[in-house]
């Protein structure tokens, strides 16, 4: 190429255009850093996760009984707080629990292992429970079985609460209780009621921050490709 002044001026092939070199190193150090900070909390979540325990609450229906009854007498739930687990019992109309004198039986799994101070916190003054030598009452077996005691007297409540020590939601696979059928100024009769079946299995509540990382992982992934391609 001749320019103005009559030199010859010869393009320079093996000359990169500094504009675009700067503009493309530019890029991909832009897409290098945004992969890299996309990993890192993606590794951040599923490491929440990971501590996060696995699941919540269950739920029971209380339904056999040695009284002939038929329908849901009551509904358990189990909700795991810190180390330990809530249990909570609420009855259907018609129906309350003996909270003197009366029992409460436990199935478990997993090795848990209860002692005569493993519940606790009821929801009714003064109420407690010890451990019995034996783990059966009628033609019910349980993994452990209490019975309850009232300072002050006999009471009917219709919902009860306590908590089992050093649990997890999942080793309680049933429950068993003392049952009043009210009638008149008490009860008309008493019975033992347990729940049926097993409880659903837990869902995890955490899976929602599992999903986020393997999505911010799989994002990562496309823009390393891309920046390598």
């Amino acid at each position: 190429m001749v320019n103005q002044n009559g030199l010859i001026h010869a393009p320079l092939s093996g000359v990169r255009d500094n504009r675009n070199f700067i503009g493309t190193k530019k890029d991909k150090f832009s897409v290098r850093t945004i992969t890299r900070k996309l990993l890192i909390l993606a590794f951040v979540l599923l490491a929440a996760l990971a501590m996060v325990p696995a699941a919540s609450a269950n739920s029971f229906t209380i339904t056999s009984n040695n009284l002939g009854l038929s329908g849901t007498l009551g509904t358990v739930s189990t909700t795991q707080s810190g180390s330990n687990v809530v249990v909570t019992i609420t009855m259907s109309p018609g129906y309350a629990i003996v909270s003197q004198g009366g029992f409460i039986g436990l199935n478990t799994t997993g090795g848990l292992t209860l002692s005569g101070s493993s519940l606790g916190s009821f929801s009714i003054s003064n109420m407690s429970a010890g451990l019995q030598p034996n783990s059966s009452i009628g033609s019910f077996t349980f993994s452990d079985l209490f019975k309850t005691s009232l300072k002050h007297g006999q009471q009917f409540p219709t919902t009860l609460s306590f908590t089992i020590l050093n649990a997890n939601v999942n080793q309680i696979t049933g429950l068993g209780i003392h049952i009043c059928v009210v009638g008149g100024d008490g009860c008309a009769s008493t019975g033992f009621a347990i729940t049926g079946g097993n409880p659903p299995a837990a869902v995890p509540e955490p899976g929602t921050l599992s999903l986020l990382g393997s999505g911010l992982v799989g994002i990562a992934g496309v823009l390393r490709r891309r920046f390598i391609s």
